[in-house]
């Protein structure tokens, strides 16, 4: 293990790594070697433990150069994901010069960092995800020694904690004994409420942390050199007051060299785990004992409630998951490694530097039934090598990927390399014999364990090749309905030589849809060969490229279809229909016609028909093309789509491929959002068509791409025609049931499940408007677009909150804030006029989140005013007062609250949060929702989740109460809060997989559903 500055990878550099030394790799812990990590502050996240970290500099001989954080990942607890800084005081706040002990924590969606500027004040920092980025909100300490009972010694380490009724509190303060603190924070959580209260913590000298168990609280810190310099723990049955000394967790651990600590708690898959920090990494290389690396332990309680003092070591604790050999892995996941350094990619998250001899050990690879082969994402500016070796770093590789130079260290090249079969769970070292960097790797050749930390989905079927194949075929599910599924199908030559593949593989049921392949089927065997531009395996090759959707039931005798068709211009064959390609003959300008890159010109020189065509030219790689944007086309639907292209004088001819682009999903793939519909060779003797068949699902559909494998070539297009039909499918949307966005993005299976959309944190002022006057649309346009493109209603959440809401209101005029409501409403309904439905007003019963600020802009009638407000911009919405616990424990409190508006005449309908009601009798939950009712208005159940861990649980929940909801005669609507695992506002609550196998109530819902 190496640690010194990052790197910049040339061949300069590997001459002088050729002559270091490495030192022997760490065993699990500390779990971080490649940079110094220090005070670590853990939270489970979506499936995932995330842990920031202080870093410290290579060279750093005091804590005057910490000034920024690392964040790391895990899901497995053993190989851990880089991040990359996530924050720097020196360029990310507006008033810090340093970064201190941090903590963050999730709320509503948003992540909020804590991070002191040395010992004498604490800042806060807001983002979306946990990665970031983070901003300042306040442009100024959050607590310094001017905020009441907080002028302590050291005013840092601070540890945030949200208690069971929403509370939250941060905990600070260091330097000794009577100079621990808490103090509450607002809803916001970036604003405080009262002066600090004081903490009685014997032997205290820092990194106070709250946890909450079985209704116990649990405040650890560090204790000084009088209590050991180790972590010790007070419990009470309040989170400010009442603790009660109970002892020691961790002694001062092994490799600490006997100084100070930082400690962090957290629950993650029914086990406990203390984070803490040695010097086990520094006393290796020699180093000081200012740099320090994190480690973790398992923690466990007795059945007293009281914590067994922890034995650690660097044995570390054991994976949870194995690793999926088959899905794609970043690099920067690793459990151990010698010599690299992590960096940002070009093309996102971090890759790996990888100088001569530079490895990294990936524990408990699940490698299921076989894989074949291996494909890595690589860059470099020379030529090398990637060794993958099975268990131990020692033994000899299984195979070299031969990495070619790829003309830079961002050039980034798919390469691979095949290998004999292997099956069953290893550890997997890949190692660098020359230098390259490496983004991301997968194996190929077959399929892993559902066990494995990011398994693929099981097969529906596969074919070891019979008299008819010449490859060996899998299905592989990526989504499961009951009545028919769809899926990837993963085709393997496993011979010596390249071959012009076909396959044929059993299917259960009826093929609908293929794409990227020519198909038939004759009773339950279907015969699929390439498209044409791949047609050709080389030896040990996957092609995962060919999709399919399957309706089960009885196989047809004979169904057939082609992915992509041509023809020369004596046969011209449109298909019958409406064609909705306006303009697809370049006879108005270049409405509707544009490019990827390049240059576009209207040509009158030449045309097929009438009197232009479009033409690119200046082209300079393959991806630049001519594109299309047809306007209305609708998930579910299918459309024949035709365009004639010819090249352009002195071009000599080439392949042209006719591609649909959807919108971006929300994840950093384009794999998804990229269908081949045809291709051909063209010529500039004549026209040739380009046709076949697209099948619009997913993501909003964008527009048609034209584009060459010839990365110069000049070419015309003329008579686009798309046929088929605009708008969405034959929902009836006088009920519906709807969900959110998942983690900001609209997932391609959407609609196949829902009717309605609601954008679950997009549309909340304070996402929208964080800075006076500045607008970010972005999320809410994706959301709103989708609605209108597949036929939808889209409801509003939120306008008037009391939480998420823009802090910078809280210091305006009564004038003012009336002034920025009423702005705020009106560019809404400006922008978004087909807006179904509005969530006007959030969570104004009293004790919950109503909104102050509008109250002190309109006084007592504020809910009124805001309803009128949003009747005038908005007057053909449903408009909606919505709040959570109505249904449960605040059932009168809700009623008195909404009475006086609803009785006014200004509220449409009324939205009842459906959260927390697993333990709720189904009498008393009819008993309340009719009490709602006889304020006579309509009802939408807003935001019905069931936060169940065990399946059938969840299940028969579901079977109880949705049928109450759904035949309840003032229910006009059901707005469900999340249906991805892992990816839910509840724990516990997600109905499918993210490969998209549901869990039993989601089987049961669109049974019920008919859908």
């Amino acid at each position: 293990m190496k640690l010194m500055p990052t790197r910049l990878l040339t061949s300069t550099v590997f001459a002088g790594l050729c002559a270091a030394i490495p030192l022997s790799a760490l065993a699990d812990n500390p779990i971080v070697s490649h940079v110094y990590t220090a005070d670590p502050a853990a939270r489970v996240i979506d499936g995932r433990v995330y842990v920031v970290v202080t870093h410290d500099q290579d060279d750093q001989s005091d804590y005057s150069q910490l000034v920024d954080y690392y964040l790391f990942s895990s899901s497995d607890m053993v190989n851990w994901q880089d991040h990359g800084i996530i924050w720097n005081s020196q360029s990310d706040s507006p008033w810090a010069n340093l970064a201190y002990a941090p903590d963050f924590i999730e709320r509503n969606g948003r992540y909020y960092l804590y991070y002191p500027d040395g010992a004498n004040a604490i800042g806060v920092a807001v983002a979306d995800n946990p990665e970031g980025p983070y901003t300042d909100p306040l442009g100024a300490p959050l607590v310094d020694r001017n905020t009441p009972n907080a002028n302590v010694d050291w005013v840092f380490d601070p540890g945030v904690f949200i208690d069971d009724n929403g509370q939250a509190y941060l905990y600070f303060g260091g330097g000794g004994p009577g100079n621990a603190r808490v103090i509450r924070l607002n809803n916001d959580m970036v604003s405080t409420n009262g002066a600090a209260i004081s903490i009685d913590a014997p032997n205290f000298f820092e990194a106070l942390s709250m946890n909450k168990r079985n209704g116990t609280y649990y405040l650890t810190y560090s204790t000084n050199t009088s209590g050991g310099l180790s972590i010790d723990y007070m419990t009470s049955n309040n989170p400010t007051t009442g603790f009660t000394h109970q002892g020691t967790i961790l002694p001062n651990p092994w490799e600490n060299n006997n100084n100070n600590n930082h400690q962090s708690l957290v629950q993650f898959e029914d086990q406990w785990y203390i984070f803490y920090h040695n010097r086990a990494v520094a006393n290796e290389r020699g180093a000081s004992t200012y740099q320090r690396s994190i480690n973790v332990d398992r923690l466990y309680f007795n059945g007293n409630g009281s914590i067994q003092p922890v034995v650690a070591g660097p044995e570390g604790v054991p994976q949870i998951a194995a690793v999926d050999a088959f899905a794609l892995n970043q690099a920067e996941t690793f459990d151990t490694e010698n010599g690299i350094e992590a960096a940002p990619a070009s093309e996102g998250t971090l890759n790996l530097e990888m100088g001569p001899g530079d490895w990294v050990k990936i524990s408990d690879v699940d490698f299921g039934s076989g894989a074949t082969g291996m494909d890595a994402r690589v860059a470099a500016n020379i030529n090398s090598g990637l060794e993958i070796v099975l268990d131990d770093v020692g033994n000899q590789p299984i195979a070299t990927l031969e990495v070619s130079n790829t003309g830079g260290w961002q050039s980034w090249q798919t390469q691979s390399v095949a290998f004999a079969s292997v099956t069953g769970t290893h550890d997997v070292y890949l190692r660098s014999t020359a230098g390259h960097n490496l983004n991301w790797y997968r194996f190929t050749g077959g399929s892993g364990s559902s066990s494995s930390a990011s398994s693929s989905s099981s097969d529906a079927s596969s074919s070891d090749g019979g008299a008819d194949s010449n490859v060996v075929g899998s299905i592989e599910l990526t989504n499961d309905w009951g009545g028919g599924y769809c899926a990837t199908l993963n085709v393997t030559n496993n011979t010596a030589s390249a071959v012009d593949w076909t396959l044929s593989i059993a299917v259960d049921g009826t093929v609908t849809d293929l794409w990227n392949g020519e198909w038939s089927q004759s009773g339950t065997m279907l015969q699929v060969s390439g498209a044409g531009w791949n047609n050709i395996l080389q030896p040990g090759q996957t092609d995962s490229n060919i999709g399919l959707c399957v309706e089960r039931g009885n196989a047809s005798s004979s169904v057939s279809s082609s992915s992509s068709q041509s023809s020369s211009e004596q046969s011209s064959s449109v298909p019958g229909g409406d064609n909705i390609a306006d303009n697809g003959g370049v006879e108005s300008g270049l409405t509707n016609w544009s490019v990827t890159a390049g240059d576009i010109t209207r040509s009158t020189q030449q045309a097929r028909s009438g009197a232009a065509s479009a033409l690119i030219s200046a082209r300079t790689d393959t991806w630049h093309g001519l594109t299309f944007a047809p306007a209305g086309l609708a998930n579910g639907n299918d459309y024949d789509v035709s365009v004639w292209v010819k090249m352009a004088a002195g071009s000599a001819g080439a392949t042209v491929y006719l591609t649909a682009k959807r919108v971006d999903d929300a994840d950093s793939s384009t794999y998804e959002e990229y269908t081949r519909v045809a291709e051909a060779t063209v010529s500039a003797s004549g026209w040739t068509q380009l046709s076949g068949t697209y099948s619009q699902s997913g993501t909003a559909f964008q527009h048609f791409i034209i584009e060459s494998d010839s990365t110069s070539a000049s070419y015309y297009a003329d008579d686009f025609s798309v046929i088929g039909d605009v708008g969405g499918g034959a929902i009836d949307h006088d009920f519906f049931v709807g969900n959110i966005t998942t983690s900001g993005g609209v997932r391609s299976d959407f609609v196949q499940y829902w009717d309605q959309i609601t954008p679950e944190n997009e549309g909340k002022w304070g996402s929208v408007e964080s800075s006076r006057d500045q607008y970010n649309w972005g999320g809410l346009d994706a959301a709103y677009n989708y609605a209108q493109q597949n036929n939808i209603p889209f409801k509003q959440h939120t306008l008037v909150w009391g939480s998420q809401y823009p802090s910078w209101i809280d210091s305006l005029s009564p004038a003012e804030q009336r002034a920025e409501i009423e702005e705020w409403i009106r560019d809404y309904c400006t922008r978004y006029p087909n807006t179904e439905m509005i969530d006007v007003v959030n969570e104004s019963t009293p004790g919950h989140a109503p909104a102050q600020y509008a109250e002190q802009a309109f006084g007592s009638d504020w809910i009124i005013n805001v309803f009128e407000l949003a009747r005038q911009y908005c007057p053909d919405s449903i408009l909606i007062l919505n709040d959570y616990n109505a249904l449960s424990w605040n059932n009168s409190e809700f009623i008195a609250m909404a009475r006086p508006a609803v009785e006014a005449g200004v509220v449409d309908a009324l939205g009842l949060q459906a959260h927390g009601l697993e333990g709720w009798s189904l009498s008393d939950l009819r008993n309340n929702l009719n009490n709602i009712a006889a304020l006579g208005v309509p009802i939408y159940i807003s935001e019905y989740d069931i936060a169940e861990a065990n399946d059938q649980a969840q299940l028969q929940i579901m079977q109880q109460q949705f049928p109450m909801f759904y035949d309840h005669p003032s229910v006009v609507g059901i707005t469900l809060w999340g249906y991805v695992v892992g990816r839910t506002w509840v724990d516990g609550s997600g109905l499918i997989y993210d490969n998209g196998s549901p869990r039993p109530a989601m089987t049961w819902l669109m049974n019920y559903l008919d859908r």
